[in-house]
């Protein structure tokens, strides 16, 4: 019994000493490191040039023209005879180059990115036209319109997804700027029946509106570069022609333009804060 027990206990012995062995000979990895991600967090200030294509104006009527002096009112209205068309003023499209500046703050809560922006630029939205009206009577008339915005701005929020140092987003607010609009509408060359016959106007104003639009942005280091759609609508704006010679001191013509602007841009901004952090 005694050599029993010396065997079992040499045998117990052996197997602790091999799994202590295999055990010693495991190797273990420490887990990778966090990956790097890049914050849209921060102020960023920034450029942007582009194009603006306009929508129609869609210019709308008010004639002024009591007892119907010479025929104006009713020319534009309903037409006469020899003057079938009526009111012909040409519907506009605006459209040309714009530039200027953002400066905006982003805040990153996970994937997601809320931020505001605002920026202002100068513009050379502009269209005109004119249309003449021949008669065989006397004369021919000629109706001009003319729309253009000089400068807008913007005031945004933005709500996006970020997927690493690219940004998704959609954007919306305040738009404002500058619309010019001139009106004439005469008769020539003139001749009895259309003496006097000539009227002109122009006008400039501020108007506030909304804008809406998406963009992309793709950011090296604390430099991003985007490229944004917006479409902004500042609304209607009247302008009216008044007699240029005294002749028709009570009659008025006006056309009320509206201005609205679709448009694509390039921007460059520069972004203050750390580039990057660590994601859990």
């Amino acid at each position: 019994m005694k050599h029993l027990l010396i065997a079992l206990a040499v045998s117990l012995v052996g197997a602790t000493a091999a799994q202590a062995a295999d055990l010693a000979a495991r190797t273990y990895t420490k887990a990778p490191p966090l990956a790097a991600a890049y914050d849209w967090t921060g102020f960023y200030v920034g450029g942007n040039v582009g194009y603006g294509w306009g929508e129609n104006t869609d210019p709308s009527l008010t004639v002024v023209n009591p007892g119907g002096a010479g025929n104006i009112g009713p020319f534009l209205t309903t037409g006469l005879p020899g003057f079938p068309s009526g009111n012909l003023f040409p519907n506009l499209k605006p459209s040309g180059a714009f530039g200027g500046g953002q400066f905006g703050y982003d805040k990153q809560f996970g994937t997601w990115v809320l931020g505001v922006v605002t920026d202002i630029q100068a513009s050379d939205f502009k269209a005109s036209g004119q249309i003449t009206t021949p008669t065989a009577t006397c004369c021919n008339v000629n109706e001009s319109l003319s729309a253009k915005t000089d400068w807008f701005g913007t005031a945004r929020a933005k709500a996006g997804f970020a997927a690493n140092d690219w940004l998704f987003y959609g954007t919306g607010g305040l738009a404002y700027g500058d619309v010019k609009s001139t009106i004439g509408f005469a008769c020539t060359p003139g001749g009895v029946a259309c003496s006097g016959v000539a009227f002109a106007g122009n006008t400039s104003e501020v108007r506030v509106g909304w804008a809406a639009g998406a963009g992309i942005s793709k950011a090296w280091g604390n430099w991003n570069v985007g490229v944004e759609y917006l479409h902004i609508d500042l609304g209607r704006s009247s302008v009216t022609a008044f007699s240029t010679n005294g002749a028709f001191t009570t009659t008025t013509i006006a056309e009320s333009q509206r201005f609205a602007e679709d448009m694509v841009r390039l921007t460059v901004n520069y972004k203050w804060g750390g580039p990057v952090v660590a994601r859990y």
